[in-house]
């Protein structure tokens, strides 16, 4: 469920923002990974998830710039 939210949220980045947006959300990302494992909650983000998580955010980012070029380039 996380990759579908993660994958979501750059899709629409891409859309919308560029590069440093992608930054920022990574580091949210790292941010929010070490706090849920600081915490102890359950379902421990183990550093293989994370990885995963941020190139699923990483690909969805580059499909969501791509889906905008091609309607920037069929409007004008």
């Amino acid at each position: 469920m996380s990759a579908i939210a993660v994958s979501a949220a750059g899709v629409l980045m891409g859309l919308r923002f560029k590069a440093p947006a992608l930054i920022a959300a990574t580091a949210l990302l790292v941010i929010g990974s070490f706090a849920w494992n600081g915490l102890g909650l359950p379902g421990h983000v183990t550093v293989t998830k994370f990885l995963i998580l941020a190139f699923v955010l990483a690909c969805a980012y580059i499909i969501g710039l791509s889906l905008s070029v091609n309607w920037k380039r069929k409007e004008g």
